[in-house]
């Protein structure tokens, strides 16, 4: 379920809590609030590593991993919620563990 996102704040089935960052999504998956930010508010030339998992109260549970391609390494966003699949911009979908943020597996898409 997509979360309405106004100025960092997310909000939506009792959630409300402010981001860290500009955020392009935050989508709820059972009880977990994945969050994808901005990848341009973290450092260049480095993997922007910007898909955040927090709980309902917006306690962090995790951040996900990168795939390995440096500075194109950025989500774009959630592609499917069970299991968690999510795009990345170096053209690949990425499948993430849940509990952890771990990258389980990576197909390249392009």
């Amino acid at each position: 379920m997509k979360l309405a996102v106004r100025e960092n704040w997310i909000e939506g089935d009792g959630i409300r809590f402010r981001g860290d960052h500009a955020i392009l999504e935050a989508v709820l998956i059972r009880d977990r609030v994945l969050v994808t930010y901005d990848w341009m508010a973290f450092e260049n030339g480095t993997a922007a590593r910007n898909l955040f998992c927090y709980d309902r109260a917006g306690t962090l549970l995790w951040r996900a991993g990168d795939i390995g391609m440096n500075a194109i390494d950025a989500y774009t966003g959630v592609q499917q919620e069970t299991p968690l699949w999510v795009g990345n911009f170096a053209g690949y979908s990425c499948r993430i563990d849940e509990t952890t943020g771990a990258v389980a597996e990576k197909w390249f898409t392009k």
